[in-house]
């Protein structure tokens, strides 16, 4: 996930942006004390949720399955010095968000943008996480299917990147084909041998993808 950004937004290819005129006023914030009306969520309020509903996954004692430092909240707000988004600033013209994450050593992202405002569409994304989880806990093989679109909008091919295969010009499963594969990747990728450093890193990502995928 090198080319996804906290900020600016780095929304997935392959998922349609929602009409700004179709966006619609969230409803997740707390009732006023008064008992009128609800007080609206605060990112700071709604960053949380998001991160302590990808905190459920892991019971305690377990290694974790959703890594703390995997997780990119990539919004179009200035960051805090931890690189997640601050809260209390102007709303930007785009409220969309877009969580990505590691589950189970898979890459995910759950986008959102039919609400008006950042904060609320980051607390959609976490409803989204805890009806996930509580798949999880009827049928886990209904969840994995599930999960397998938003793995689907964090690939390579969703974020304008070409798929590891296509780098390496290989369709083996064999590891062992696929590293020769990608040693030669390598020497045509190469500054000196008539490549860049661009097309060189690309066929790094693509061997550490495949190495990921096929062990």
């Amino acid at each position: 996930m090198d080319d996804i950004t906290a900020s600016p937004l780095s929304w997935p290819a392959a998922k349609p942006r929602t009409p700004a005129n179709d966006r619609k006023q969230g409803r997740f914030g707390k009732r006023n004390s008064s008992g009128w009306g609800l007080k609206e969520l605060t990112v700071a309020e709604a960053r949380s949720r998001v991160t302590e509903a990808l905190d459920k996954f892991t019971r305690s004692g377990q290694t974790y399955r959703v890594p703390p430092d995997s997780i990119i909240i990539s919004t179009d707000l200035a960051l805090r010095n931890d690189g997640l988004p601050r809260s209390g600033q102007r709303e930007p013209s785009d409220p969309g968000v877009a969580v990505y994450f590691q589950l189970d050593g898979q890459a995910q992202c759950i986008p959102c943008d039919v609400y008006q405002r950042i904060a609320d569409n980051l607390a959609a994304v976490a409803d989204c996480i805890e009806a996930l989880r509580t798949l999880e806990r009827h049928d886990a093989s209904l969840m994995r299917a599930a999960f397998t679109g938003f793995a689907q909008l964090a690939s390579p091919e969703a974020m304008g990147r070409s798929h590891w295969r296509t780098v390496l010009n290989t369709d083996s499963n064999d590891i062992e084909a696929v590293r020769k594969a990608y040693r030669s990747a390598t020497r045509d990728a190469h500054p000196d041998k008539g490549g860049s450093s661009e097309a060189f890193h690309r066929v790094q990502e693509a061997w550490s993808q495949a190495q990921v995928e096929l062990s």
